[in-house]
């Protein structure tokens, strides 16, 4: 009868944990995880508050045109001025160039 020898087992053989994948997430991972969360959502309230004080800045400009406008519409009181009509506008020789005309060097 022959016995069967089971071949000497070495490092690659071993089991071990490497490679296994947890599901779980370390607790202080998750830890960090939320308060970056927290401190991102903190950064984007204050960017809210900034961008809503700057449409209210806005807002009010724009109320204080308006009440410009309507201020100095009332105060012409059809004093404006005639109406001309509108003329062709003249050619200006500026950025006309002649086709006709070879370029020439003089020295």
């Amino acid at each position: 009868m022959t016995t069967h020898r089971r071949p000497s087992r070495g490092l690659t053989d071993l089991k071990t944990l490497t490679g296994r994948s947890d599901n779980r997430i370390p607790a202080h991972k998750a830890y960090l995880r939320a308060s970056f969360l927290e401190l991102e959502r903190a950064r984007r309230r204050m960017e809210m508050r900034a961008a809503e004080d700057r449409s209210a800045h806005i807002q009010e400009r724009f109320r204080e045109i308006d009440a410009e406008i309507a201020d100095i519409m009332s105060n012409m009181r059809g004093t404006s001025p005639r109406a001309r009509p509108v003329e062709a506008p003249h050619k200006s020789p500026v950025g006309f160039t002649r086709t006709k005309r070879s370029f020439q060097i003089s020295y």
